[in-house]
């Protein structure tokens, strides 16, 4: 009787996977610790499916419940509109003890900047005992809506009009390009973002990074208080370069800044309070989750004490594990129809699947921001599911001893799907990427699964590599099939491989910042050699690559030595 050597392989792979989980979600430790209030963080109370996009915006209500939800983590916070739900802010700002950094958004559309500006002087004169200082304009100069000459316009009108301190607020590189701005302003409003930077810069090197920058505008423009308005780490989202996006990074980069900046008397402001799930419209998965609370309003970390990436861990654990053991009862209900090690082979390939395909769940399911986006991930999981599921069946029939499972052309057809998927993401990765995800999570079933079944055809059905991989065989059962264009698609995605860390390079070529600082080739080429293999995200997405080019392969070969014989 085999079915208890099942019971027990169920039960013993449903443990170490359960166990990996709970190994790859333990608490980091974060060294370091710094339980203060921040001086100033970002505030736009957007919630899911709210946006100024849409014109969908918060409730007075609302704006107070997260206002209330601050008022012992930070001092003051800064705004960026007058406008859009804004109105309401002062008086609870007022409300709560918070003071506040009022802003006027401005952009191409002059009659909307008219509103704005005269919004932020009226709410400014009307709550001088709140309101302690004004911005007019946020990175106008970066997206090029404005002129110098217009944007200096719109800053005199405001200092004409009020009588806080007046700035405007960008990247610390535009108040060098224009450092008449400067002359206008009573301090100047700098962006330090090791991760946006034209060469991102690694969570290490944050600090040394921060004080730099600040001592470099410092010393450009002598006198001028210096706010950095803008300063923080993402938690979800594509890498940068050595710019790394996890749970652990953004906590160690906060802690870093308030540290620093106490340390060197610098005034500082955290990006951003909340998530905002509408800016992944504009800037994909990264631009939605530089909060240090999330969009359900639970803090992701504290300002000490180790850091759980994924507190939810056990839940998700718990699903991987009961669905990679019920797949594999299914079949192993059946256990005198398998050998010893098959059966222990199919229970740890049940858990590697299920796993796979948790992973790629929530992944697609975190980073969904509309009700649009929620069918696209739900779309998305149903097909790694559904190819899980063909992988599986396609083994658990295929390992049989009285073996004579059908042909299932499905499993061939969503593995030359994904392919093409693969080989034009990496091209939109390497002409667009800056705000496109790495798709490592979206394509674990297709890379793992897959190289995992034929790995099983080798060593355990005794095939050669060639026949053990080949995508026209991998789902044929007694019936190969034969895959016309296995060549191309073989080259294509050799290229697409190439491409990835190719897109690293690109993106930090083609930014202005890098050419003026570094002119020359000589200099640019030990710099772009670097960058291509600084994203170890992006070194896994070309390692992918180049495994799911391997079923193609392995067809190219097949058809080769039929026409040589």
């Amino acid at each position: 009787m085999r079915l208890p050597l099942a019971l027990i392989a169920v039960v013993v792979t449903a443990l170490v996977s359960f166990a990996g989980w709970w190994w790859f979600n333990r608490p980091i430790p974060v060294g370091l610790t710094f339980d203060e209030p921040f001086p100033s963080v970002s505030f736009a109370s957007f919630r899911r499916g709210q946006s100024p996009i849409t014109g969908d915006y918060p409730p007075p209500a609302q704006v107070e419940e997260d206002l209330k939800s601050l008022v012992g983590v930070t001092k003051g916070i800064r705004t960026y509109t007058s406008r859009e739900g804004m109105d309401v802010l002062p008086a609870l700002a007022r409300k709560h003890g918070i003071e506040v950094t009022h802003s006027a958004w401005l952009g191409k559309k002059t009659d909307i900047n008219a509103k704005e500006v005269q919004a932020l002087i009226k709410a400014a004169n009307a709550n001088p005992d709140v309101i302690k200082r004004v911005i007019v304009g946020n990175e106008v100069l970066l997206r090029q809506d404005l002129t110098p000459e217009q944007l200096i316009a719109y800053i005199r009108q405001v200092k004409a009009a009020v009588k806080q301190p007046v700035s405007y607020a960008d990247v610390w590189a535009f108040y060098l390009r224009y450092p008449q701005v400067a002359d206008e302003v009573d301090y100047i409003t700098i962006h330090i973002l090791p991760y946006w930077e034209d060469e991102p810069v690694g969570v290490e090197q944050s600090a040394e990074h921060i004080v730099k920058i600040y001592r470099m505008i410092q010393a450009k423009f002598p006198g001028k208080p210096i706010l950095i308005g803008e300063a923080g780490w993402p938690t979800k989202g594509r890498n940068r370069g050595p710019a790394a996006v996890n749970m652990e990074n953004a906590a160690f980069f906060v802690r870093t800044l308030a540290k620093v900046s106490k340390e060197n008397g610098f005034d500082y402001n955290v990006v951003e309070a909340f998530d905002q799930p509408w800016k992944a419209k504009l800037e994909g998965t990264v631009g939605a989750f530089w909060g240090v609370v999330d969009t359900h309003r639970d803090v992701k970390f504290g300002m000490s004490g180790p850091i759980q990436a994924n507190p939810n861990w056990l839940i998700h654990a718990l699903a991987a594990v009961v669905a990679g053991s019920a797949a594999a009862l299914f079949f192993l209900r059946q256990a005198e129809a398998y050998s010893a090690g098959r059966i222990i082979v199919l229970a740890i390939l049940a858990q590697v699947l299920a796993t796979a395909l948790v992973w790629q769940a929530l992944n697609a399911w975190w980073i969904a921001y509309s009700l649009f986006q929620d069918g696209w991930a739900l779309a998305r999981i149903v097909l790694q599911a559904v190819f899980a599921w063909l992988i599986f069946q396609t083994a658990a029939l295929g390992l049989r001893q009285d073996a004579g499972a059908q042909p299932n052309r499905w499993g061939e057809r969503l593995t030359i799907v994904y392919a093409g998927c693969a080989w034009a993401i990496s091209m939109l990765l390497l002409f667009n990427g800056r705000y496109r995800d790495i798709p490592n999570l979206e394509f674990l079933v297709p890379c793992v699964g897959l190289t995992a079944w034929g790995l099983i055809r080798m060593g355990v059905q005794g095939k050669g590599w060639a026949e053990a991989f080949a995508v026209g065989h991998l789902f044929a059962g007694a019936t190969p099939a034969q895959l016309g264009p296995a060549k191309e698609m073989t080259i294509g995605l050799w290229i697409a491989a190439a491409a990835a860390p190719l897109s690293e390079a690109v993106a930090l070529y083609m930014g202005e910042d890098f050419q003026t600082m570094h002119p020359d080739l000589d200099q640019q080429i030990p710099l772009l050699a670097n960058i291509a293999v600084a994203n170890g995200e992006m070194l896994v997405w070309m390692a992918m690559v180049m495994i799911m080019s391997i079923p193609f392969l392995a067809e190219w070969m097949l058809a080769k030595k039929g026409r040589a014989a």
